[in-house]
């Protein structure tokens, strides 16, 4: 049974007690019965009202989202291909490098034909030896390294074989380096002996001299005979 019709058959019950009241006389019951039977009775009505409404609400039409159509599909494709075109990277045709990423360990010798840059950790030799080895900011080598060229701004232990050596702001070297040419910059780093490549021995030094002491000797000889003829 709905809360509605209780409410109703409540007030059909009061106002039936209000009619046996008034014919046995019995004004008290009489009165108390009429008042509540008009009470449900009117609360009745509220409810209906109540629920009139709530149902008109219920019954909206809810807006419906037409989808879209198919004849829109063709530019959203193309606008898809368009942006995939735009973001795709184009290869370089630049030399490629051998890269030892931050965060990589790397434990063994590496030997390329490429560029080497290390920005990570490498325990062991690198041989590049017409190429450029770059030990990047906060990059490490344990071990020996042989190249062209050698541009440090990390930190190496070992030896290092190169015609050029740079030693930059953050650089440090700690053992023995030969080279060809050799600049540390402010704040670089060189504990250790540094050799110049294949300098001249000191037997080949003494005998250009004494060649040049010869040469020396003989000329003026040669213009004393000239001014005595």
């Amino acid at each position: 049974m709905k809360k509605t019709y209780l409410f109703l058959n409540t007030s059909f019950f009061f106002w039936f007690l209000t009619l046996i009241g008034w014919f046995f006389s019995y004004l008290s019951i009489t009165l108390f019965s009429f008042v509540l039977s008009v009470l449900f009775l009117i609360v009745y009505f509220n409810q209906k009202k109540v629920s009139k409404m709530f149902t008109k609400r219920q019954n909206k039409p809810t807006p419906t989202s037409t989808p879209p159509s198919i004849s829109n599909e063709p530019e959203v494709t193309a606008k898809i291909e368009e942006q995939i075109t735009l973001s795709t990277p184009t290869i370089s045709e630049e030399k490629s490098n051998t890269v030892i990423s931050r965060d990589v360990i790397f434990e063994g010798n590496i030997t390329s034909n490429e560029q080497v840059h290390i920005y990570g950790k490498v325990i062991g030799n690198i041989t590049g030896k017409d190429n450029t080895v770059k030990v990047m900011l906060n990059g490490q080598v344990t071990g020996n390294i042989t190249c062209k060229e050698l541009v440090v701004n990390g930190r190496i232990e070992g030896e290092c074989l190169s015609d050029t050596i740079c030693i930059e702001n953050n650089g440090e070297i700690h053992g023995t380096i030969h080279y060809s040419s050799l600049s540390i910059k402010k704040g670089g780093v060189l504990s250790g002996h540094a050799q110049i490549k294949n300098p001249p021995h000191q037997s080949e030094k003494v005998t250009i001299l004494k060649d040049k002491l010869k040469q020396d000797a003989i000329i003026p000889n040669e213009s004393v005979n000239n001014a005595s003829l």
